[in-house]
């Protein structure tokens, strides 16, 4: 057969329900072959099923292909704007990075997320002013003149149709958030301890980068939210591209910041300030040295003696954000809105370059061919499915939640041979997946395996303690310390 529909939405209907009347066939043939005592047909009833539920399986990843193939002619044939000057006259479509502009259409073309912001938009709305007029200190320019002056030169450098309002709240961890905005202002909001230890260059950066955010609109996909609204509705796969997609937002906010700062070097400082906490003249910072120690990523996350996690969070960690931000700092982009930069690469061999960069921390590529994908996706399948059955129990939706993060056919095979498996069988298959794949696998590599399979476990907005004991049998058995699994659900409880 072949698959007719034009969207993915109807394509993933479209299969489900052939995948339905391919088993309720079969189920009618063995029981005819059962009641007949013909073995042979029991046996040929079986095979016919294996048989098309692989052909459905390659029709489908086939008809995935025809649909995105359309969806990208659409858009080279028209180059994406998606950003208006609603809040800024500063030209968003050149500023934007490529992966987070990428993202947002296809939210944009995404049904079920589209649905599920109706949802999130009908609820009462988030009054900003008043929740932080009640929760911490309004800094007026009185009191922190440097600050405002730091947003007025945002404010033209951005060329901001909006005032700025910032707040202050007690805290000596360095953090700084931008609230949903009003049309005609915006409100920041730092801890004391940004406020207190960074220069004024640094909290330039600070600043833009946030403002950054609302400039391009992300407050348009509050993820948390949308998984909450979205729990019924929205697969695993879902909250693995929102997540993504929220680390992606990170690299346009990062060049709002520079923009605004237009002094890399500064901008080295504030990175090493976020990641190291050293704040005094204890260490002598070098800019290039700093760079310097990320300038082989691959040899990096690839040693298998440094465990890159305490860089991980749903943040891209520093590393991969002070390359892409060095490579925007030389290139083509930047110089149209920078006179005094001369670029050095083009717009195209910098976006590349960042989107191989941000690829590492990227969900696994479930269309990927290479040697070792096929093992990864069954332990992907078979790792979903112990967490899903740690209460005992694991229903349709679960099993609709498995098919999202591997590939059909994958997901096709991985169904015909785990029903024949007890648990102590699929712990024993797990174990010796992992022990292959922990020899050929990247730090890195089993850092996103354990980061996709616990967002899938927090895809509904909770998780039971069985479900993170299964993800931490799942760590020790890939030599990820276990805090890695408590730091990666912390950090999507804390996005909003």
């Amino acid at each position: 057969m072949s698959y007719t529909s034009e969207t993915l939405t109807e394509l993933e209907k479209e299969h489900q329900l052939a995948l339905t009347n391919a088993q309720e066939k079969m189920l009618s043939e063995l029981s005819d072959a059962q009641a007949s005592g013909n073995h042979a047909k029991l046996q040929e009833a079986s095979i016919d099923f294996q048989n098309l539920t692989t052909e459905l399986a390659a029709e489908y990843a086939k008809r995935i292909e025809e649909i995105n193939a359309l969806n990208l002619k659409a858009i080279v044939d028209k180059e994406p704007e998606i950003y208006t000057n609603k809040r800024a006259d500063v030209d968003l479509n050149l500023l934007v990075y490529d992966g987070d502009r990428d993202y947002v259409i296809a939210f944009k073309e995404d049904e079920l997320i589209q649905k599920t912001l109706e949802k999130v938009n009908e609820g009462s709305k988030f009054k900003s002013r008043k929740h932080l007029l009640k929760s911490s200190l309004r800094l007026t320019k009185t009191l922190a003149p440097m600050l405002h002056d730091i947003g007025e030169h945002c404010k033209k450098t951005l060329k901001l149709k909006a005032d700025i309002e910032f707040f202050v709240y007690q805290s000596d961890i360095f953090n700084a958030s931008c609230y949903p905005p009003d049309d005609n202002k915006l409100y920041i909001i730092l801890s004391s301890g940004i406020l207190e230890r960074f220069s004024k260059e640094e909290l330039t950066f600070v600043v833009g980068h946030e403002i950054g955010h609302v400039l391009f609109e992300h407050f348009d996909y509050p993820v948390r939210q949308i998984l909450d609204h979205g729990e019924n509705d929205l697969a695993p796969i879902h909250a693995m591209k929102l997540y993504a997609w929220n680390r992606n937002a990170e690299i346009s906010a990062d060049r709002a910041g520079l923009l605004c700062c237009q002094d890399f070097e500064a901008v080295g400082r504030t990175f090493f300030k976020l990641s190291s906490g050293v704040t005094t003249d204890s260490l002598d910072f070098q800019l290039n040295a700093y760079i310097e120690q990320f300038v082989d990523l691959e040899e990096v996350l690839n040693d298998s003696n440094h465990d890159p996690s305490d860089w991980y969070s749903s943040h891209p960690f520093s590393p991969l954000r002070i390359k892409a931000l060095e490579l925007f700092n030389k290139s083509e982009t930047y110089a149209v809105f920078n006179d005094s930069i001369k670029g050095e690469i083009t717009e195209e061999a910098m976006e590349l370059e960042i989107k191989r960069i941000m690829s590492l921390m990227e969900p696994e590529n479930l269309e990927d061919q290479s040697e070792h994908s096929e093992k990864i996706q069954r332990l992907m399948f078979l790792g979903g499915y112990l967490i899903s059955n740690a209460d005992g129990v694991v229903d349709d939706s679960e099993i609709q939640a498995l098919s999202s993060i591997v590939a059909p056919k994958i997901f096709a095979n991985c169904m015909m041979t785990i029903k024949g498996l007890t648990e102590d069988e699929m712990i024993s298959e797990v174990q010796q997946l992992t022990r292959e794949l922990h020899i050929v696998l990247s730090v890195m590599q089993k850092l996103n395996i354990l980061r996709d399979l616990s967002i899938i476990s927090y895809a509904d907005g909770h998780i039971d303690e069985s479900e993170v004991v299964v993800l931490y049998n799942l760590a020790r058995l890939l030599h990820i310390n276990t805090d890695f699994i408590d730091r990666v659900i912390s950090d999507a409880q804390g996005i909003d």
